[in-house]
């Protein structure tokens, strides 16, 4: 009777040990559980902090370098809307040097060729290229206005928000060499004109030296 007694209380604190070792296990387990997952949400909420500054970072580099872009391509336009300015005075200041030079020289052209069929001619005297030298000059002056027209059409159409700015500005620039070029050819062709005539007269001198120092 002690026996089965005894016995009886060794399975009940052997149930209870067990039930407590179960207890224990199960809460190891819950507590493995709760840490590991109270890690995992740290790492992917770290993960997400991460992205999130990363990408807010970008869009701040990005917003910076639109801005620094903005401001280039602003500084850019200034500088060619002062050069649009400045072509334009530069055209004002071409179109007015070649009226004035062309005026000059047609006023001596002029005086030559009344001398010639005036004095010259009527003296006797004669140039066999007299024709020739006459229609060069008429040439010249030809080319001088059709490339003025040009000039002045290119600066008044240049445009910084065209699509190749810098091209038209070149352009203009070509322009104004070309013009100064032909004014330069025209004048030869006067001289060229002075010298016949003063070699078969020699009386032509002061409008000889006239064209020479414009």
């Amino acid at each position: 009777m002690d026996y089965n007694i005894n016995n009886h209380s060794l399975r009940k604190e052997t149930m209870k040990i067990s039930s407590k070792v179960l207890l224990v296990a199960a809460f190891a387990v819950v507590s493995t559980a709760l840490i590991a997952g109270t890690a995992t949400a740290k790492n992917t909420l770290a993960v997400a902090n991460g992205q999130a500054n990363a990408a807010a970072n970008k869009a701040v580099a990005t917003t910076g370098q639109t801005t620094g872009a903005q401001k280039l391509t602003e500084a850019k336009l200034k500088v060619c809307q002062n050069k649009e300015a400045a072509i334009q005075k530069r055209n004002d200041a071409l179109t007015k040097m070649a009226n004035t030079m062309l005026t000059k020289f047609d006023s001596i052209a002029t005086r030559v060729e009344t001398y010639y069929t005036g004095t010259v001619v009527p003296s006797g005297k004669t140039v066999s290229t007299y024709d020739t030298l006459v229609a060069d000059i008429a040439t010249k002056k030809s080319i001088i206005q059709t490339d003025l027209t040009k000039a002045t059409t290119d600066a008044a159409t240049f445009n910084c928000t065209s699509d190749d700015p810098k091209g038209q500005l070149t352009l203009f620039r070509t322009d104004m060499q070309t013009v100064k070029q032909d004014l330069k050819d025209y004048r030869t062709s006067i001289k060229n004109l002075i010298v016949a005539v003063r070699s078969i007269s020699g009386t032509t001198e002061s409008t000889s030296n006239s064209t020479t120092n414009q």
